[in-house]
């Protein structure tokens, strides 16, 4: 089994619910100037690097992350109380435990199939491509967004292909103010999913499987992160 997924860093000790124990665990931070990534396997049992390793800086220095300062296993089953979850706002620097959040939010609240959109008047189903040569284009006026879901590195279905928001202005209504990763030429859009792939849990949930980072590796406080995380066939 393997997943991946993208979540804001917190600079404190932040859980990631997989569903899991992983067997391996690797963590970018995708922005900042400076290459930072952390990873960790079951199999580093020596105390000198029992949470990993983690690469930083322009010179590619690697370090050992020690006990309590990078990756460890975490075992679930707890139900969470107010004073474990943070601030559960979504994209929060501040939350703690975080779990796989796949909502489609191009619909308004009153017509999203959970209760919780991000267009500002309407479904957001057409993509316009207003510069051509460019990556960029628009939602349209009609379409355009609240912003607290859709935006920057939010995945989006264009004509049944996948593209990724890298790019966002104002409310994605206006020519440009979307930049895709990839040219797409105007159509259908079917599906924008949020800036993160995860999103905070809240009191009263029960914890998943998964595993720990911890304050002093990638998960760098308001910063966009990757990982990658799985088990080995034996």
């Amino acid at each position: 089994m393997r997943i991946g997924g993208t979540f804001n860093g917190t600079g404190t000790d932040l859980y990631l619910c997989i569903g899991f124990v992983p067997d391996f665990v690797h963590v970018w931070n995708l922005e900042g100037t400076q290459i930072l990534e952390a990873y960790w396997n079951k199999h580093m049992r020596a105390s000198e690097v029992t949470e990993g390793l983690q690469v930083s800086g322009s010179s590619s220095t690697v370090s050992a992350l020690t006990l309590g300062n990078g990756i460890q296993p975490y075992f679930g089953g707890t139900t969470l109380a107010t004073a474990d979850v943070g601030t559960t706002t979504y994209g929060s620097a501040d939350a703690v435990y975080l779990k796989s959040d796949a909502r489609d939010y191009r619909y308004t609240n009153d017509d999203s199939p959970f209760g919780v959109g991000d267009a500002a008047e309407e479904t957001i189903d057409t993509w316009t491509l207003t510069t051509v040569g460019s990556y960029a284009g628009t939602f349209g006026a009609t379409g355009a967004v609240t912003g607290t879901y859709i935006g920057k590195g939010s995945p989006i279905c264009i004509d049944g292909r996948f593209y990724a928001i890298v790019g966002f202005t104002a409310d994605g209504g206006d020519d440009d103010d979307v930049v895709l990763n990839l040219p797409a030429a105007s159509g259908v859009i079917s599906y924008i999913g949020g800036m993160y792939s995860t999103r905070p849990m809240i009191a009263g949930e029960v914890s998943k499987d998964g595993f720990m980072i911890g304050d002093a590796t990638v998960n760098v406080d308001s910063a966009m992160c990757a990982f990658e995380a799985g088990t080995y066939d034996r």
